[in-house]
């Protein structure tokens, strides 16, 4: 089978990521679902732990195997694993992002006051694409949410700058700047709803109650998801819409999400072909190196020195009958001569 033939068959097995494009909520399942299929085909069910292996596992093994092949795919390797990388952070990014939203729309279900709610809204303007988490929309305000599901300690400073703390300080981005573009793009939208004035108000929510939050830029508000359906609760506001508004600010969000599809960050059918490829090749490698040691395994049995070696043989001396007969004869004289001399000294010391 030649190679292309090969990178075909692979791709053949590759179902993740099919369609032209996907929704946010359809991002997650398809990123699981591709790392699975290059566990399986990385490691050709060959391994235990099938389940429990990952993207960077199989990175590891093709790694190790082009290694062997004395670097043979250097190049595709290259490329997988950069691709590899990004698309494993995805994996962590979204599964950590799944969690904490699950935790603030289960929060959220407790809230006393009239809602709606719609979740993971992606919005454009002028070119900048921006997507909010939750937004609520109560007889008092809107509610823009921004959930983080963090392990470490959080620092906002007095301009907005975002930082997980710990050991050491990590920047991650300007929140202020972010909400802000949030709070820009969804107030464009709901001002095609007539309805003038609209108040909408950032927030920050966290989900782990185990950490720290300092917040010193005083135009964010900043609370844990425990507490974020009481204070949208007890919000007040000189503000009041009606049911009927609320269902027609849904409905204008709604008209507005962005009609794009979903950026992924990895052109997936880029990333699968150089998989393929990579597969190919290092097959390719590992059947010529059999092959060729087969060859030689063969040519050192019909070598000259071998038949030589087959044909030299080795004389193992077997005493005949006779000879056998003679040597047991020898023996027993010999044990009667010794019991003989015995005797003799045993009379003589008699006497």
């Amino acid at each position: 089978m030649t190679i292309q033939n090969r990178v075909n068959e692979i791709l053949d097995q590759m179902t993740a990521f099919s369609k032209e494009s996907y929704t946010k909520e359809e991002y997650l399942p398809e990123l699981l679902k591709l790392q699975s299929e290059i566990v399986r085909l990385t490691f050709n069910d060959e391994h235990a732990d099938e389940a429990k292996l990952r993207l960077w596992d199989a990175s590891d093994h093709l790694k190790m195997i082009n290694t062997e092949c004395g670097g043979v795919a250097d190049h595709e390797l290259h490329k997988f694993l950069n691709s590899s990388k990004k698309i494993s952070g995805e994996i962590t990014a979204e599964i950590s992002g799944f969690k904490g939203e699950q935790i603030v729309f289960n929060a959220l279900e407790s809230l006393s006051c009239y809602n709606a709610i719609l979740r993971n809204v992606e919005l454009e303007y002028d070119g900048k694409r921006t997507e909010i988490d939750a937004i609520v929309f109560t007889h008092r305000a809107v509610f823009i949410i921004e959930i983080k599901n963090s392990k470490k300690n959080i620092f906002i400073d007095e301009e907005g700058g975002f930082y997980r703390t710990g050991q050491s300080m990590h920047y991650d981005c300007n929140i202020a700047d972010k909400m802000y573009d949030r709070y820009t793009m969804l107030k464009k939208a709901l001002d095609t709803a007539g309805l003038g004035f609209v108040k909408i108000f950032n927030i920050v929510t966290f989900t782990n109650p185990r950490i720290d939050v300092e917040n010193k830029y005083y135009r964010l508000k900043v609370c844990g998801s425990n507490y974020l359906p009481t204070y949208i609760d007890k919000f007040q506001s000189d503000n009041w819409y009606s049911d009927e508004n609320i269902g027609t600010m849904v409905t204008t969000v709604e008209d507005a999400k962005c009609k794009e599809p979903f950026q992924m960050p990895v052109n997936m059918d880029d990333f699968k072909l150089n998989f393929a490829t990579l597969m190919a090749t290092l097959e390719c490698s590992k059947e010529e190196k059999t092959a060729d040691a087969k060859i030689d395994e063969v040519q050192a049995k019909e070598s000259p020195q071998a038949k030589n070696d087959e044909n030299e043989t080795v004389h193992i001396f077997r005493p005949s009958k006779f000879r056998r007969g003679v040597v047991a004869a020898s023996v027993g004289i010999a044990l009667l001569n010794i019991a003989a001399f015995g005797i003799n000294a045993l009379l003589k010391s008699t006497r």
